[in-house]
């Protein structure tokens, strides 16, 4: 068998919880979630690749939640090489982010969601489930692809009365393409298709699960190929972008009409992309790999401060208290991973444990010359990763945030520097 033949596998497994839990992603929610507007899936695709000697598999699995824990992450990887022979640089598990779903990470204050032990290990399970569908269903594939444009998303970050807010901004970086791979099988049927958009999964924040309008497009795109095709949504770097529902300069929560406007709006593109002409890409040797840079934080607090904190209660007592009750939180530093997979000549995924703002990914588009895709919301979560003019301006993504995901302060601004030459390392080893 070629080198450079390369065989696809793919499943999709229903994780939508199986008794109401708590939700992520909306501190005014409370309880349990009252129903189920649309159903959770994990998509998973594994590739592989013989060179006469040896097989190599990679991994790129979506699921239909707001993050993967960071925390469970090195049990993953443990157990994805040794039941299935994917490396621990081989493999992303991308999230769509939507706020519709469980919380998926302990690490977080509970404002952001509570975490059900039973659901994070089903979860897991489910991953492993999919990950042995697909490779029984391994078959040889081309790969092809085009570009669309779409415009559901606006950024969020404006100065309004000398501070920074968060409200629409039509002037604010915005990334409206929509990438569309196609994996097609020997008989020229799709197997499976990547869509990657930029934008926050955040239509809507009622007490009711839903995949978002990820969801809806994905699904829409399945029925319409029949025959068992695979549509998996890869998220971009959309920290800072969400959707552009907004009157009187001020955003608002959307209805499951609106989630499905949008879903559908994103599957029209898809669908006229597809019906176009595709860039068939040539076949190389896949190739994954990660490295892990250590990120700033500013000034730790003192004792003091964090007592000073706690007595304010609301948030910042909950940070406090996290913060106390797992004193390893109070560190100078904390590990980001970044992780680059090559699946064929002008197509790689560049995936990063953190809610990234659209710079980054704009950034790393700019570097390759669009051949590679950035992702955040992937292999793990460790909060919002600002650049150093968002940090010096504040704000959610820059300051605020920190507290929800027990941080224990803003990320210094040499942060930006750091990251942009992991970016530049990754995607210059591709060359």
């Amino acid at each position: 068998m070629s080198g450079t033949r390369l065989l696809l596998g793919t499943a999709k497994v229903d994780i939508t919880p199986q008794r109401p839990i708590p939700l992520a992603g909306y501190g005014h929610r409370k309880g349990p979630f009252l129903g189920i507007n649309r159903r959770l899936y994990a998509r998973v695709n594994v590739f592989e690749q013989h060179d006469g000697v040896e097989k190599r598999r990679v991994l790129i699995a979506q699921g239909d939640i707001i993050w993967w824990g960071s925390e469970r992450m090195a049990r993953i990887r443990e157990t994805l090489a040794e039941r299935f022979g994917i490396g621990p640089s081989d493999l992303i598990l991308s999230a769509q982010h939507t706020h519709g779903g469980p919380q998926t990470s302990t690490e977080f204050c509970d404002v952001l969601g509570l975490p059900d032990a039973d659901y994070l290990d089903s979860l897991d399970q489910s991953l492993f489930r999919g990950v042995e569908t697909a490779i029984a269903n391994l078959e040889p594939i081309t790969i092809e692809r085009g570009k669309g444009d779409c415009r559901i998303g606006i950024n969020r970050r404006k100065i309004v009365g000398g501070a920074m807010t968060m409200a629409p901004n039509p002037d604010g970086l915005l990334d409206t393409d929509v990438n569309v791979i196609r994996f097609r099988k020997e008989d020229g049927t799709a197997k499976a298709v990547f869509v990657h958009y930029t934008c926050h999964p955040t239509t809507t924040n009622t007490n009711y699960v839903t995949s978002e309008y990820p969801g809806v497009a994905a699904e829409r795109l399945e029925a319409t190929f029949g025959r068992g095709t695979v549509v998996s949504f890869l998220q971009g770097c959309t920290g800072n972008i969400r959707p552009a529902l907004h009157r009187d300069d001020k955003f608002y929560s959307g209805t499951e009409e609106e989630v499905a406007k949008s879903g559908r709006l994103l599957a029209n593109e898809v669908e006229r992309v597809l019906d176009g002409t595709m860039e068939e890409l040539a076949a190389l040797p896949v190739s994954g790999r990660r490295i892990v840079v250590q990120l700033p934080f500013q000034t730790l607090p003192t004792e003091a401060e964090i007592d000073e904190r706690i007595a304010k209660g609301g948030a910042l007592a909950e940070w406090g208290m996290k913060l106390r009750s797992n004193p390893e939180k109070l560190r100078s530093h904390i590990p980001f991973e970044l992780t680059r997979i090559k699946l064929a000549d002008g197509l790689s995924f560049l995936a990063m444990d953190g809610e990234v703002v659209l710079e980054y990914g704009d950034y790393a588009k700019e570097l390759s010359g669009d051949r590679t895709l950035a992702m955040g919301y992937s292999n793990g979560m460790i909060g919002y990763v600002p650049t150093a003019s968002q940090i010096a301006e504040g704000g959610y993504e820059g300051k605020d945030s920190s507290v929800y995901f027990a941080l224990p302060a803003p990320f210094a601004p040499e942060t930006e520097t750091i990251i942009r030459k992991a970016i530049e390392q990754l995607i210059r080893e591709e060359e």
